[in-house]
């Protein structure tokens, strides 16, 4: 893993506020859980260039520490969630940004509606391109309603603006993207701008096929039947298979072992093998993940949902 600490300090010391910048949006299609993308350039005046640069340096000087992504992580306020790029789907809109063939422009209003979010390239000598991404809200939908009078005031009157041809940025950014990492900042919003949930569907059915390689359950598809579509469960099992302690013979040795002891009631055939039911399927994804732990001071067991080595 790359040190994300490292490649967030470079970010910072970039003075950004001189990059070039290209806007791009992106549209998403779903074919059995497996996402596409288009991408068009749009033009933008010199103002709003100006405002796309100074939301991305103003989210980029005001976050902290980049800790890296953890399915079960909530959003840590100023702080952000480190993850290669290659892992997500902004890789493959990063390479369509990045294709050496042309990319058409969005030459009408038409184009624009139902994107499903929006890239802003930032270009400055001397550096890797800076990818700064929010997820589109329905404002930028086709059905679009008449709820408000939107008005400008110029030339010392209020000026009626056409709704139909209004679109909002809202001044936050999402998620960015730097020399192979991605930050996040709104986890919710990258994971369903970047087809997570599908993409811990996908985690289930790899792991269950290596439990069974493993011969690590008495009947691993009851993994795929309990865990199913439930979004905790996906995420705690997406982090096992992250994790990778199920891989070390002496981590589930030990299991079984401190599992008696502790009568976690852990439940085990004749033969060593986990039986898991619908009673005891968290705490087998806890303890698969190592995510029950004890306290050095007072000896205290706790269960966490999310942990970060010392």
């Amino acid at each position: 893993m790359d040190n994300f600490e490292d490649i967030l300090r470079a970010i910072k010391s970039a003075n950004w506020a001189n990059a070039n910048i290209s806007f791009f949006i992106v549209k998403r299609r779903l074919d059995n859980r497996s996402a596409t993308y288009e991408v068009m350039q749009v033009n933008i005046d010199d103002n709003l260039k100006k405002k796309i640069r100074q939301i991305a340096k103003d989210k980029i000087n005001n976050s902290n520490d980049a800790l890296e992504y953890d399915f079960n992580t909530a959003d840590l306020d100023d702080n952000l969630l480190g993850i290669m790029t290659s892992e997500t789907d902004f890789q493959k809109i990063i390479d369509l940004i990045q294709t050496e063939q042309e990319i058409p422009f969005a030459d009408s209003y038409e184009k624009l509606l139902n994107s499903w979010l929006y890239v802003g390239r930032l270009d400055l000598n001397g550096h890797q391109p800076l990818f700064s991404a929010r997820r589109i809200s329905e404002t930028w939908g086709a059905k679009k309603v008449f709820q408000f009078v939107n008005m400008i005031y110029k030339d010392n009157m209020l000026v009626d603006l056409d709704q139909q041809e209004i679109f909002h940025i809202d001044g936050k950014v999402d998620f960015f993207s730097f020399n192979g990492a991605t930050f996040i900042a709104n986890k919710k919003n990258f994971e369903t701008a970047l087809n997570f949930r599908e993409g811990m569907e996908r985690n289930r059915d790899e792991i269950v096929q290596e439990f069974k390689a493993a011969n690590l359950f008495v009947d691993a598809e009851e993994i795929t039947r309990l865990v199913g579509n439930n979004i905790r469960r996906l995420r705690k099992l997406s982090q096992v298979k992250k994790s990778g302690y199920y891989a070390d013979p002496m981590f589930l040795s030990k299991l079984k072992q401190v599992s008696d002891e502790e009568s976690w009631g852990i439940q085990y055939s004749d033969e060593g093998k986990l039986i898991v039911t619908e009673d005891d399927i968290d705490t087998i994804l806890k303890v698969l993940n190592n995510d029950r732990l004890k306290s050095p001071i007072n000896q205290e067991n706790f269960d966490v949902d999310v942990k970060h080595k010392l």
